[in-house]
């Protein structure tokens, strides 16, 4: 167990290092979290896997003393109308999710998702924490919003620390 959260550090300090490094933040380069451990591969285990890649993630943030945001970024399937929060619990949230396992990200601090949307064309809402087993304190929250071109609403839920 030990060595595995070693790896799972050195991949995610890698990635970290690589994107401030490479103005990777700007383009929103993302770490999927089979590519930290492939034990994360399947759907069942995206939310735990998730929530314990954020929680190394930022512990790597705060040993380097990074002034980042460390997001991680659930996928939902997407539809041709808005949705809208359509779970309440975490099987229902799992119900929901679309075929890529989930991201970890970076962002400058004001800078992250809920704060760059759109208020006239994106729908954001905030969820309670205790959806994931988090505690409060937590930033979690859901969007939903067009990109420019495409015929299906996007959706997402992120956890920020």
């Amino acid at each position: 167990m030990l060595m595995d959260t070693y790896k799972r550090e050195k991949i995610i300090e890698r990635w970290m290092l690589t994107i401030l490094n490479d103005d990777g933040i700007r383009r929103f380069d993302d770490l999927h979290i089979d590519e930290i451990d492939p034990r994360w591969k399947p759907r069942q285990e995206w939310i735990d896997g998730g929530l314990a890649a954020h929680r190394v993630a930022l512990a790597v943030r705060d040993r380097h003393q990074l002034p980042f945001t460390v997001g991680l970024g659930f996928s939902l399937e997407a539809g041709n109308h808005p949705i809208g929060v359509d779970f309440q619990a975490r099987e229902e949230f799992c119900e929901r999710l679309n075929w890529t396992p989930p991201s970890l990200y970076l962002f400058h601090r004001g800078e992250e998702p809920d704060k760059q949307a759109n208020p006239v064309n994106d729908v954001v809402r905030y969820l309670s924490p205790s959806v994931f087993g988090l505690e409060g304190g937590t930033r979690c929250y859901y969007l939903e919003f067009r990109q420019e071109g495409a015929d299906d609403y996007c959706r997402s839920v992120f956890i920020d620390g």
